[in-house]
This record gives structure tokens, sequence and C-alpha cells, in this order.
């Protein structure tokens, strides 16, 4: 395993440090040290965790404590006074607070120095709440992403949260939980794309936007395709990454073992179990070349994101929707995006957006997953093509 920051990178397997390429001198303690400030980035590092870590429980003077800082911030040319990459936290311990990345599947998320996330709320038209959050900066890019999400868990703990630090580089991320899930209110019974274009609408007119780039991911891809039709002078620009034009349930029909109910079927049987075996298995159809590690922490999201009667009521609408009557009314540049591997939606969904679309482009991602995990270089390709398609 390979951590990287700056221009340094720490290879765990061969215990060394390098810096531009060539290897540093480095105590086995300092490197330890470093190690577990590294592997834990973002988050602190309390004194207590250091002596148990680092010094095995054993009594351990300020001084000595002091001195290995002081040699690991040596070692990545860090110090006291600017506390750019070991930052102290007065009385509590230490914090890494450089965005860290990682060779490995099992840690193929960047680790990042946490941001204070800011939930707000819009008041749909029928009095629901809508939770938002932006950010990033730069100009507004709204997410319009599959049921269910929520804001506190994907920021805190989601594979997708180095694409949301990616695309904040550029862009103030808008993201939303939809009605029915994660932090907006739960007691809803209507799910359809109508009502969820309204709600972005919603949460647009309480950002004072009247003019907005649209992502639209999985399921939230016909929402974008929906409020693209509904509203055409505020969308600039519309990407849809893994869109549909058909629910499973349309395209299943006449087949003998329908895809759909056994995805349906593991959902209902695992929903309530923490850590079930059936979310983490209809979750690999999704993620195939994704990590235990990965697949897990997708599905605590998802599992915490609504009640199971909210899943399978937001699942059957989306598997029983068509929005090809929509697509001919998008007058936004669109820019489909879809995996060649995508076992769930296939290629040919993504052709069918394209075609649809006046004007659209298509991009093939090479990948098995349903959207590239950043592990992949499909990942970089797909970030690289929606900075250049937006800036356009």
């Amino acid at each position: 395993m390979r951590y990287e920051f700056f221009d340094y990178i720490l290879d765990i397997e061969a215990h060394s440090l390098f810096q531009g390429g060539d290897a540093q001198q480095i105590e086995p303690q300092v490197f330890d040290l470093l190690h577990l400030l590294v592997k834990n980035a973002g988050a602190l590092v309390t004194k207590d965790q250091l002596i148990e870590e680092i010094w095995g429980g054993r009594i351990v003077s300020e001084s000595a404590m002091s001195a290995r800082i002081a040699a690991v911030r040596r070692a990545v040319g860090d110090d006291g006074k600017q506390q750019r990459i070991i930052r102290t936290v007065a009385r509590r311990g230490l914090q890494f607070v450089a965005d860290v990345t990682c060779d490995a599947a099992e840690a193929s998320v960047v680790r990042h120095p946490e941001e204070p996330l800011r939930v707000r709320y819009a008041t749909a038209d029928d009095g629901v709440k809508i939770a938002f959050a932006t950010s990033g900066i730069g100009p507004p890019l709204l997410r319009l992403a599959h049921h269910p999400t929520h804001l506190e868990l994907e920021w805190t703990d989601s594979p997708e949260r180095q694409t949301f630090d990616a695309l904040g580089k550029s862009f103030t991320l808008i993201r939303i939980d939809q009605r029915g899930c994660g932090l907006s209110d739960l007691d809803v019974d209507d799910f359809s794309t109508e009502r969820s274009a309204k709600d972005a609408k919603a949460v647009l007119d309480v950002l004072g936007i009247d003019q907005v780039a649209v992502l639209g991911t999985s399921s939230g891809a016909m929402i974008a395709v929906e409020f693209a039709a509904m509203f055409p002078s505020l969308v600039t620009r519309l990407v849809t990454l893994g869109g549909y034009v058909d629910g499973r349930s349309i395209r299943d029909k006449g087949q003998k073992f329908p895809t759909e109910d056994a995805i349906l079927n593991m959902a209902k049987a695992g929903w309530e179990t923490p850590d079930s075996p059936f979310v983490s298995g209809y979750l690999a159809v999704y993620h195939p070349t994704a990590s235990p590690e990965a697949l897990r922490r997708i599905a605590h999201i998802l599992q915490n994101a609504c009640p199971v009667e909210n899943e399978i009521s937001g699942r059957d609408y989306f598997n029983h929707l068509s929005i090809a009557d929509r697509l001919g009314q998008v007058r936004a540049p669109t820019l489909v995006m879809h995996s060649r591997g995508d076992a769930v939606h296939p290629l040919s969904e993504g052709q069918k957006f394209a075609r649809g679309i006046a004007g659209a482009e298509l991009m093939v991602l090479e990948s098995r997953n349903h959207y590239p995990m950043p592990e992949e270089q499909s990942w970089h390709d797909m970030m690289a093509a929606i900075y250049s398609f937006f800036d356009s």
C-alpha cells in the first residue's frame, strides 16, 4: 500500500518514504507515527492513540513525544509554525491536513481534512422540506443523483467524496437529498421526476440561482431530463452519467427471470440488517470492481438514507418509468456518459439517451462499474470530460 501527498510517497510494504522519487532517511518509529497520521488523514489522532499505537501504552514524556512529532514534520518538509501538513490540536492531539490518495483498492478514497457540512432547507410548494448542501467555489453545478442519498453520510464516508471535492475545485456543487430520503422529509408518497424537478427548482430559488449546469447520475439522469424539459431557461449544460431511458421493469418485459425482481428482493431482505450480505450482494452488480470495504460503506449510506418502504417505493417508480417522450424537449447542450460494462443499465440505454436529445454527445467510459470508481483511469477520463464540457 502506498499513500501519496504533495510530492511524497509513503510506501508501507517497503517501509520507505520518497520525495520526488528519492528515498528519504526516516527512523522506524518516526515512520510508524507518520503512517498512523496518514492513514487517519483528516481525523483527529488523540494523544492516547499515539501512546497506545506508537509506544505500546507505555508512559512517555511530553518532551519525547514532542521530539518525535517534530521529526515527523521535518521528514515531510513541515514544522510547528507552518503546520501545513500536520496540525496540532491544542490539548487533544494531531491532525494530518493534507489531501492523501492511496493506491490500494480497499482504501481508494481520498482522505480529506474535514470541511464542515452546512445543510440548508428549501420548502417545496406542497410544504415538504428539501435538504441541500453546497461545497466548492465557482459557477453553480446542480447534482441530481440516484435515490436514496444522504447528504451527511455521503460527505463523511462515501467513495463519491473524491468526486465531490474534484468538482468543487471548479464549481459550487449543489447536492440535494430527494424527498423521502436522507435529511429531507421522509414521510412522503410522491417520488416522481416531476415532483423532484420542482423540488430542485425550490432549492435554486433559495440560493438565488437563475442559471445552472446540471449533472444527473443513474436515476437522477431521469430527473435531470425532466428538470431541463420543465425549466429550459435555467439549464446551461447537461451531463448524464449512467442514465437510462427505460426502467428495468420496462426492459425486463417478457423475460423469464427479470433482473429487477432479484435486486428488489435482495434489498427487501437485507435493508434493515446492518452489514447485510444481501445489500452488499446487489451493490456488487452495480460496482463489480469495488472492494468489500467500499461496498460496505455504500451499503451503510443507502440503508441509513431511508426506511425500506421508501426504498421500495422509489425503486418501483423508477423501474416502471420511461422518459423517452421527454428527451426531445431538452434544449441544453448535453454530454451523455456511460460505462461500457455497466451490467445494471447497459450501454444501449446511454445510446438511447444520446439519440433522443438533439445534438447530444456520447462518451463511453471503459469501466465495468455503473459509474467509474476513483481508482480507475476511467474516473480521471470522466472528470476531465466534465471539466472540458462545462467550461466550453
